[in-house]
């Protein structure tokens, strides 16, 4: 019967000290609601990344591509007996890569096929083996020799790999600073590659240069289609043969180039971060924002939640970046749902930039093409916008005065709502 008792005084103990937590947490989750709110629609709209934070972070911007086509090789008289477009033979290409910046990225890549050429009879065979006798023709060669124009000519076909690593840039962002459906990309880069023995003349290895141009259309956030176009330069030995014809002066570099058509696939989607340090309107920002402060005050003056986020710009710009357009979408999201809810739009700049007076106007456009698109972008009402520019007579952020090229919106909750 003690036992009995001493449970029930436990549990009604109990109760009566979680009960003042549980109003504790209905009013902790009372405050929060904005801040919920916000981070469920960035989650929603980007995913759980911090792409938009930390420079390289993530899988952001990472690639993987697939090509498929044709290449032909350019050594020895091969012009002589037909034409570039005669000597294709299948290739392919595997990529991995990541874009840096929109402009700027790299890619390492391998590449595998068949190639085949022609030739007039040499002096010299498997000059790299440890033979007696360079001057023997295989006999695995015959039976590709034939006769052309009173001349014997050695058809050549083999098996090859090769690896490059590429520094790439989309040109077309050099004249612009919007995404673009359509992308020419360049590529340079040095790399290697390598010819399998075949009809008895032994492998060879050189160093390549290999450089490429590409045709990029943006199907998706992840996906892409292109045609590339890329060319390799080899040394002479390449296609284990040295020499050309005697009439004409002997040429150290050879190659190969060639025509090809792929798939590629972006991991983590196509988000670029643009500052090293901090976004101050990114996932980060607000999963990391204390919650709401909410101050009673007397009926007449109900509480007013107040929330802060920021529009970053590029040093003297005032165009709007793709990811900062998230940002600006996501506020826009909200005061539709909360037709209550008014934004305070104030634009900043740099002081260590230009002087006062250009950057006075160089904030009044930033916060004026930030209006511009809530009113014709995201249709809100321009009532409920508040704007000011204010240059750089004061500073938004202390640690790193390039922060401070900046559009700060700040939401204001129940202003039109008091009782």
């Amino acid at each position: 019967m003690f036992i009995v008792m001493m449970r029930k005084a436990i549990f009604i103990g109990l109760f009566f000290v979680a009960l003042p937590m549980g109003l504790m947490a209905q009013e902790a989750l009372k405050a929060d609601t904005i801040r919920t709110e916000l981070q469920s629609e960035f989650l929603e709209t980007v995913g759980d990344s911090t792409d938009l934070v930390v420079a390289g972070d993530g899988t952001s911007n990472w690639f993987i591509s697939l090509s498929g086509g044709v290449n032909s090789l350019a050594a020895e008289a091969n012009r002589d007996y037909d034409n570039f477009v005669d000597r294709a033979r299948l290739s392919f290409r595997l990529a991995v890569g990541k874009w840096f910046t929109p402009v700027w990225g790299f890619r390492a890549q391998m590449g595998v096929g068949k190639l085949s050429g022609h030739s007039q009879l040499l002096n010299y065979y498997n000059i790299y083996d440890h033979l007696a006798d360079h001057t023997t023709m295989p006999v695995e060669m015959l039976p590709y020799l034939s006769e052309k124009d009173g001349r014997t000519w050695f058809h050549r076909k083999f098996t090859y790999m090769d690896w490059s690593v590429n520094v790439m840039t989309d040109a077309v962002r050099w004249f612009t600073k919007e995404k673009k459906a359509v992308r020419l990309i360049l590529s340079a880069g040095p790399g290697f590659a390598h010819a399998f023995a075949s009809q008895g003349l032994s492998a060879s290895n050189s160093f390549t240069f290999n450089g490429g141009i590409q045709l990029n259309v943006n199907l998706n956030e992840r996906w892409d289609v292109f045609t590339e176009f890329q060319g390799t330069i080899t040394d002479e030995s390449f296609d284990s043969q040295i020499g050309g014809q005697p009439s004409r002066r002997n040429r150290p570099l050879e190659g190969y180039g060639g025509l090809t058509l792929g798939l590629s696939y972006k991991f983590g989607g196509r988000k670029f971060t643009r500052y090293a340090k901090v976004q101050p309107v990114t996932y980060e920002s607000v999963r990391y924002m204390q919650p709401v402060t909410v101050v009673e005050t007397p009926k007449e003056a109900p509480e007013e939640v107040v929330t802060s986020f920021a529009v970053r710009f590029f040093i003297d710009q005032y165009n709007i970046e793709e990811d900062q357009k998230l940002n600006i979408d996501r506020m826009a999201r909200y005061l539709k749902k909360h037709p209550e809810a008014r934004l305070e739009l104030v634009g900043y700049a740099d002081r260590e930039t230009a002087y006062p007076s250009y950057n006075l106007k160089l904030s009044q456009r930033r916060v004026n093409t930030v209006r511009d698109y809530l009113v014709n972008e995201c249709g809100i009402d321009p009532s409920r916008l508040i704007i000011d520019a204010r240059g750089d007579t004061q500073r938004v952020y202390n640690e790193d005065y390039r922060w401070n090229r900046v559009v700060v919106m700040r939401l204001v909750e129940n202003e039109n709502n008091k009782e």
